[in-house]
This record gives C-alpha cells, structure tokens and sequence, in this order.
C-alpha cells in the first residue's frame, strides 16, 4: 500500500497504518510524530492516495486499499493528490499567512467543517502540518474538537508534529500517537553510539521492587524511545536479547517471567495498544520477578 522507499525507511509506521487500513480500523484522529516535516507529508500522502486511487482493480477487489498495491501514481486522484490540488481527499489546513500570529483563523475551521458536510465519493484526508497544533485559537479549537469526535464517514484527521509536549491535550486525548521514526539496524546500534548509558541501564534494570518504581521506570523508558526515535518492537526484542545474556546462568525463572511479559507486550503491539499503556503494562508484570 506503501511506496517501497517509504515501507524500507519506516516499516512500523507503514505496517501499522497498512494493517488499519486492511482491518477497517482506521481511528477518526492520528497524531504523526517525527523530525522529517517531508518524510511525514509524504506518508500522509501516500494513505490519502492508497485510499483514492481510482486504477483498474482486480474483479474480487471493491475498494483500492484491499488490493495491498501502492498507488498507481497515474489516476487523476493521485495526480491532484500530489500537487496538493485535490479538493476533497488530501485537504490541507495550514496558518493564515495574513495572520500576525500565524494562527489558523475560526473562518478557516467553518470552510473545512462546510466541505466536510457534503456529500463525497472521496475517503478525506484532512492533514495539519507540524507548524499547525500550536496556533490554534481557543475558538477553533472547539469547533475542530466537535468534528474529531463526530468524524463524518470516510474521514480521518492527521495531525504532525516534532513532540508531543506541545501538542494540545483535547487533541491529544481524541487522537491515535504514531511515531514515523526511521528504522535502526537494532537498539543496540543506538546504544552504542549516542545514549550508551541511559538505554543499557536501563535494559539491564528492568525489574522492580514495588509499583512507584515500576511506574517510574514505565516513564523514563517511554521518555527514552521518544527522544531517540526507536520503535517499540526494536526496544522489546533488545529487552529479551540483552537480559538473556544477563540472566540465561543467574536466574532462569527470572528470564522466563521476562520473556513472557515481552511476548505480551508484542501482542499488544500489534492489537495497536498505545505504547504507553504497553510499557506500563510490561513494567508492572515484572514487579514481582524478584
């Protein structure tokens, strides 16, 4: 569904969205999060025109995402989606260049609330690039929020930012987090190079002794896989790779308690758990593995 360039340079966040989009369950509201403003717009790009190429397909396919195929890049779909001129699926909601605070104005919010209440053939997507979620007035903000929650069918919001830390908490509370973060050969390459210390105690101090440290320990290590741009699925099999190295002649039960918390955990993953509420989960079963 994904071009081949974007599917080798972030294949968690192309195989989640993929799998959403194949499993009809697509959330109403995503939060993109990475360093590459570009490599962000197109992603979102490429959904929008996965959802709404209009190429001949297979007789046994009814809709252009089943087919699994990136898009065609031809169809007219495609074409307006590229040069940001499709009036209904790919719409775009910058600041007001005319506006001193660079501020989306309540005006701009009414004419994408108008486009979304009519009638169209299109799935929308209706993106805010990574300048957008800080000049959000109060007052378009709350007509922005109504949408979210009552998203129109066949429409979806994606919101981009650098952080989290500054996104809106109404926002943030109503949306879906996926970090578009490149992929490392393995953690153990960023662990060697720029936070050697930070990540190989933490990996090593994995377990805890009651739930204050259990949760503190849940937070730094979500603190740590933000900053450092590393999926979730490259922290876990780390987890196990490195404590089994630790552990395979000291504390065997101990490791098989470990394994069978990280296996969990990758089950949520790919039930689309938020990574948050994963690590939590994981940190807390290994609070009694003393």
């Amino acid at each position: 569904m994904f071009s081949n360039d974007l599917q080798t340079s972030y294949p968690e966040a192309t195989r989640f969205l993929t799998n959403a989009v194949v499993k009809d369950r697509l959330a109403n509201s995503y939060i993109f999060i990475g360093k590459d403003s570009n490599d962000i717009l197109k992603i979102t790009k490429n959904l929008a025109k996965a959802l709404n190429c209009s190429r001949d397909l297979p007789r046994q396919v009814s809709t252009p995402w089943q087919a699994l195929t990136a898009p065609c890049e031809q169809c007219i779909n495609c074409k307006w989606i590229e040069r940001n001129e499709h009036p209904q699926a790919f719409i775009i909601v910058s600041p007001d260049p005319e506006s001193k605070k660079e501020q989306i104005k309540v005006d701009n919010i009414r004419e994408l609330l108008n486009t979304l209440n009519t009638t169209s053939e299109c799935f929308r997507v209706i993106y805010f690039p990574v300048s957008g979620l800080q000049f959000l007035p109060p007052d378009s903000c709350n007509l922005l929020l109504k949408t979210v929650e009552e998203t129109p069918e066949k429409t979806i919001f994606i919101f981009a930012n650098q952080s989290r830390n500054d996104i809106l908490g109404t926002i943030l509370s109503r949306s879906q987090i996926i970090y578009i973060t490149k992929k490392y050969n393995s953690v153990a390459e960023i662990i060697n190079t720029n936070v050697k210390n930070e990540f190989s105690e933490n990996i090593a101090d994995c377990f805890s002794k009651n739930i204050v440290d259990s949760l503190e320990k849940a937070k730094q290590t979500s603190e740590l896989i933000q900053k450092n741009e590393i999926g979730l699925k490259d922290y876990l099999t780390n987890l196990a790779v490195e404590n089994y190295n630790n552990l395979k002649y000291k504390n065997q039960k101990q490791y098989c308690r470990l394994y069978k918390s990280v296996s969990e955990a990758h089950t949520k993953l790919k039930a689309f758990m938020q990574p948050k509420i994963i690590i939590e989960d994981l940190f807390l079963s290994l609070l009694n593995s003393q």
